[in-house]
């Protein structure tokens, strides 16, 4: 027991800049020294020498060895884990028209929107020539998007948040007069590449002017560690 607490505190300093399957990993080989390190005590009792010392310095040589295999591994998963929310500061957000006013569509099919009003773009991982938003980084992200339109008997006001041509959550509202605001949120995980965009609802009509009531927003919570760490 004396020896495993021994192996604990050798890799303990490493511990708390491991992934959680990492971490695991390292657990393990202090069971593993501790095996090796009793089949090494046996073997020198047998043969009747094997000093304190020998048997420290054995397990100190299976230590070493061990770490510097696993060192570019933990090297690379710990600098993206805590270096690169300093390097890597994303945030946007943008309204739907640049200049003038008007309604958009309706149109027959999903159509993508492109906010082209950008406020702001910390990192510049949106495009406001395609309205894609790019992640460049895996990590947890926050989107809000509010979509505004005049009230008309037949079309109402929505677009629904797209991740990797995937739909995620939809913002609707029909009003026959006044006007039809909708808006949704979103926190989900992305990995470094995955796009994030707005189409806009078949059948809509939306509405956008100086006073930018449509509008796209979102930002970096932090950022992950890869899996494979």
């Amino acid at each position: 027991m004396r020896q495993t607490m021994l192996y604990f505190l050798t890799l303990r300093p490493y511990l708390h800049l491991s992934s959680r399957s990492h971490k695991n990993g390292l657990l393990k080989m202090i069971i593993t020294f501790r095996i090796m390190f009793d089949k090494k005590n046996k073997l020198n009792t047998k043969a009747g020498g094997g000093s304190e010392e020998r048997r420290r310095r054995f397990v100190q040589v299976l230590v070493v060895i061990t770490l510097d295999q696993t060192h570019n591994r933990l090297k690379s998963c710990c600098t993206q884990k805590y270096f690169s929310s300093s390097v890597k500061q994303v945030a946007f957000s943008a309204s739907l028209m640049a200049s003038g006013g008007g309604d958009i569509g309706p149109f027959n099919a999903y159509t993508s929107l492109i906010f082209r009003n950008v406020v702001s773009n910390v990192g510049n991982a949106y495009n406001p020539n395609t309205g894609f938003f790019t992640a460049p980084v895996r990590g947890v992200y926050h989107f809000n998007y509010h979509i505004y339109g005049h009230g008309h008997p037949s079309h109402g006001s929505g677009a629904v948040l797209v991740k990797n041509g995937e739909y995620i959550f939809m913002a609707y509202e029909h009003q026959t007069t006044l006007g039809a605001n909708s808006a949704n949120t979103v926190t989900f995980l992305l990995e470094g590449g995955d796009v994030v965009y707005l189409l806009q609802r078949a059948h809509t009509r939306i509405f956008d002017d100086q006073l930018h009531y449509t509008t796209f927003s979102g930002l970096l919570l932090f950022p992950l560690c890869n899996d494979a760490c």
